[in-house]
């Protein structure tokens, strides 16, 4: 491929991709477990997408495509993904030091619940737990970052774990899940509309913006755009709804797969001096 081209996705890839972690981070998700995401998905996309004539592509093809090794890609395919994703998780070290508080008999009090402990001296530590978790971070950084995620409090000289899991700030599942389903119709009608040389063919993709505004504007334009996006889609959801067809009547008129894949508009509001 030009290489002109592939810096060009790799800047881009710098760019949309910050706020894509800067969501990870705030969620507790680290860099492993999402490498370990993004390799199985360069697998997958080249093992059912880039196949010949119809077929999964081969092992060695996926290797040269992706430049991930044979093995590797032998490993990914036979890994189911619910395991995949367990696996992953299980690599966190602040969850691995949680765990071993709440499970080790030896951070455990009479009743098995766990112990409240020093971070450093005699008897079980915090120290110890951060050093059989191994890895390069430094016991106090792992305490404090603990602490600020609300999974650990101390109690004068000693702390005590308040939660099992490691969720820095915590938001709703099934709203992330939702923002996950939005970035992808929006990269994947850029991807569609790059690959299209029909004109007519391309997705309706537009952007308006402004480096010229007054504090004062920049507020007005956000309630214009909520007022003026509010209409556009109360109009696009009722023609949606009033030609909508029940489930049951496209199965019994045999209609295609496409029928049942969702089609629809994205509107969305950006304001880069919004601090995140």
């Amino acid at each position: 491929m030009n290489s002109k081209i592939q810096n060009a996705v790799l800047t881009a890839c710098r760019q949309f991709m910050r706020p894509i972690i800067q969501l990870l981070i705030r969620n507790g998700v680290g860099y492993r477990e999402f490498s370990d995401i993004c390799k199985a998905l360069f697998v997958d996309v080249a093992s059912n997408e880039y196949g010949l004539r119809g077929r999964k592509t081969n092992m060695s093809r996926v290797a040269v495509m992706t430049g991930i090794s044979r093995k590797e890609v032998r490993k990914i395919r036979d890994t189911p993904e619910l395991d995949m994703l367990a696996s992953a998780s299980r690599v966190r070290r602040p969850e691995l030091v949680l765990s071993i508080w709440h499970n080790d008999p030896a951070y455990s009090d009479s009743k098995l619940c766990p112990k409240r402990i020093r971070f450093d001296g005699p008897g079980p530590t915090f120290r110890d737990l951060v050093v059989r978790v191994g890895g390069d971070i430094p016991p106090k950084a792992m305490l404090n970052e603990l602490i600020r995620a609300g999974s650990v409090i101390e109690e004068g000289e000693k702390l005590r774990v308040v939660s099992r899991s490691y969720i820095p700030e915590p938001n709703d599942p099934e709203a992330i899940l939702v923002a996950g389903d939005a970035i992808k119709d929006l990269v994947s009608t850029i991807h569609h509309n790059l690959g299209s040389e029909d004109s007519e063919a391309r997705f309706f993709e537009r952007r308006v913006y402004s480096e010229k505004l007054t504090g004062d504007q920049r507020i007005r334009f956000r309630k214009l755009a909520r007022e003026r996006g509010e209409l556009l889609f109360r109009d696009l959801n009722s023609w949606l709804g009033e030609r909508e067809s029940s489930r049951e009547s496209i199965n019994s008129r045999g209609d295609d797969d496409q029928a049942t894949k969702r089609l629809g508009v994205g509107l969305y509001f950006f304001d880069e001096s919004i601090d995140r």
